[in-house]
């Protein structure tokens, strides 16, 4: 046979179960699973010895549907086996069906011909669970989770043994769907099943869903909504803070006592555990975010493998500052380089050094306006992962704390990170402190009594407006998106803009995003978006584009990862589409940004400067 007639002949099979609908008996469907196995199996291989990248990249698209589809099957044939009362077949039917597999078809058409026989007395498995447990070699809880997820997302049972709805009908019915991760909608489904009451429907009296939100909608249909709507970091997020506020609200979480507490010794390591307030919270936020920077002093110095940080640390260790005259001499700031020396045309190819030109194209040129670094470079020092004492993300935040910890007796002049407190609020929440809340840049709910207790200790900056001390445009006069101009375009964007980036807001770079800076584009809050390193070279290389959507900088994805073509914002760090406005009860994790911003602990902007 050909390849294009036995092509032909597969596609009309893939239809058969449909045409034939009755005409296919028992063995038939069994055959054609076993053939669509079989068919899969071959195709991975082959995929395996081709070799090629565009082929690998189709058969994980086509692997990931067939997992989806699995996952909903085993959920919906779990619900069938409950369903069907499979449990209750007699013993000699089970052993028969296990050596059904492998057999003629005619043994199995005439075997499966017959009604099912049920057991006479005590059966041998007391429900589903069980018999799905035995039959399928996995664990009993395994088997009834499979069940659980059936009666929240594909049906349930009554008494009388009928069908009736499952009990989130919304998420249900995107399960249904798969145009979202059905493991994703099966685990949210269970986290929100724990904040209702217990389900009754099996003893004729349903119980309705009760669980939700500030804004009067069921937080089962909030979650469909964001699942179907965000990314699913953004959504995982926004659906985990509702979760929380509501058991906070009902009085499901007790709060534990607030705290520095010693652990144990395990090794030689010492085991510490904090717990703090939201206000607390933020400050511990900025210092980790700062301690991953590779730009700022501080930033390099937390890189720095814990040896070395610990010889410089040290009160009884001689000053660096008397090591040599050159140590002095690289530590000395540079002169400011004056007006008429600067050029706003790009250097000429013969005039790069092989450095610059490493460095020379316009992604990166732009990405190094927008750094927010505050030291020449150091290629000793970034190149961190070479050393093969480099601290890790978490070590990263240790060496931070330590050197702040030990700032006041440590000699020299090393650079620690002040950690900055930023909380953003509606206008209005000003005006209803009893019940506003606010939100941090790192994504903290700040509560009623704690939001008062820090206004009353910290100044307002205004951010929409602005002052003669707060600039929010500088024109031609300032490359660099810094101070209250960048603090103004966080506040906005909140984090880069790049639809479920988790980038910190201390790690973000600010891009001329509407006219580049080399072509005559002006420093101001309209002028910048927030952008990761990533994100901005992206931008720069044209693999995604900044639009400008009613004043807000919107993100439009390559074709083949979002074929609708529409401009996004980034909701991960609480940022709002165009348009959108919070519920003013809302909590403000899930609220968007705000005007104006409270700046608790004056320290160094996220640029690094002083």
């Amino acid at each position: 046979m050909k390849t294009t007639a036995l092509l032909a002949a597969m596609r009309e099979m893939c239809q058969g179960p449909w045409k034939l609908g009755s005409q296919l008996t028992s063995a038939m469907l069994l055959e054609l699973g076993t053939m669509c196995l079989s068919i899969l199996t071959a195709i991975g291989r082959l995929v395996h010895q081709s070799k090629d990248p565009r082929l690998v990249l189709l058969n994980l698209q086509l692997i990931e549907q067939v997992e989806q589809l699995a996952h909903f099957q085993k959920i919906a044939l779990a619900f069938d086996a409950e369903l069907t009362a499979a449990h209750a077949l007699s013993l000699s039917t089970l052993d028969t069906l296990r050596k059904l597999p492998g057999r003629p078809q005619a043994e199995l058409d005439a075997c499966l011909a017959q009604p099912p026989q049920l057991a006479s007395g005590r059966t041998c498995y007391n429900n589903a669970e069980e018999l799905i447990a035995a039959w399928l070699g996995i664990s009993f809880f395994e088997a009834q989770r499979r069940i659980d997820d059936a009666h929240l997302l594909i049906g349930r049972r009554t008494a009388n043994g009928e069908e009736c709805a499952p009990r989130f009908e919304h998420l249900a019915e995107l399960f249904a769907q798969g145009s979202v991760d059905r493991r994703r909608i099966a685990q949210i489904s269970r986290q929100l099943e724990k904040l209702e009451p217990g389900d009754t429907t099996f003893d004729g009296v349903p119980a309705p869903l009760r669980a939700r939100g500030t804004d009067g909608q069921l937080l089962e249909e909030s979650a469909a909504q964001a699942l179907a709507e965000l990314g699913p970091n953004a959504a995982r997020k926004q659906i985990g803070a509702q979760i929380n506020q509501y058991r906070e609200t009902h009085g499901m979480i007790i709060p534990p006592k607030l705290g520095f507490f010693i652990g144990k010794v395990i090794g030689g390591v010492h085991t510490f555990h904090l717990r703090t307030d939201a206000s607390q919270a933020e400050v511990l936020h900025s210092m980790a975010a700062q301690s991953g920077s590779p730009r700022t002093k501080a930033g390099k110095a937390a890189r720095k493998p814990a040896n070395s940080r610990s010889a410089s640390s040290d009160p009884d260790q001689p000053s660096q500052e008397n090591d040599t005259a050159a140590d002095q001499e690289q530590n000395r700031p540079a002169p400011p380089t004056p007006d008429w020396l600067i050029s706003e045309q790009p250097m000429p190819d013969w005039a790069r050094s092989e450095t610059a030109g490493d460095n020379g194209t316009p992604a990166e040129r732009e990405t190094a306006a927008e750094d927010v670094a505050g030291t020449p470079n150091d290629t000793q020092s970034q190149a961190g992962p070479a050393d093969h004492e480099a601290p890790d993300a978490a070590g990263r935040r240790l060496n931070a704390l330590m050197a702040i910890l030990a700032a006041s007796a440590t000699p020299g002049k090393q650079k620690n990170i002040v950690p900055k407190v930023l909380v953003y609020m509606w206008l209005s929440d000003l005006q209803n402190l009893a019940e506003a809340h606010g939100v941090s840049a790192h994504g903290v709910d700040i509560p009623p009594g704690e939001l008062r207790r820090l206004l009353a200790h910290a100044g307002i900056i205004p951010l929409v407006l602005g002052s003669n001390s707060q600039p929010l445009d500088m024109g031609r006069s300032q490359r660099f998106h810094k101070g209250a101009i960048r603090t103004a375009i966080m506040a906005r964007d909140r984090g880069c803009i790049v639809p479920d980036c988790t980038t910190p807001p201390e790690n973000t770079e600010v891009d001329h995003y509407d006219v580049p800076w080399s072509e005559g584009g002006e420093t101001s809050v309209w002028s910048g978006a927030g952008l990761c390193t990533t994100g901005h070279h992206q931008r720069h290389a044209d693999q995604l584009k900044v639009v400008d959507v009613d004043g807000l900088p919107h993100v439009i994805l390559p074709e083949h990862l979002d074929p609708e073509q529409k401009p996004r914002r980034n909701t991960y760090w609480g940022a709002l589409q165009a348009g959108d406005c919070p519920d003013r009860t809302q909590p403000a994790e899930s609220a968007g940004p705000t005007p104006p911003a409270t700046d608790g602990n004056a320290g160094p902007d996220p640029d690094g400067s002083p």
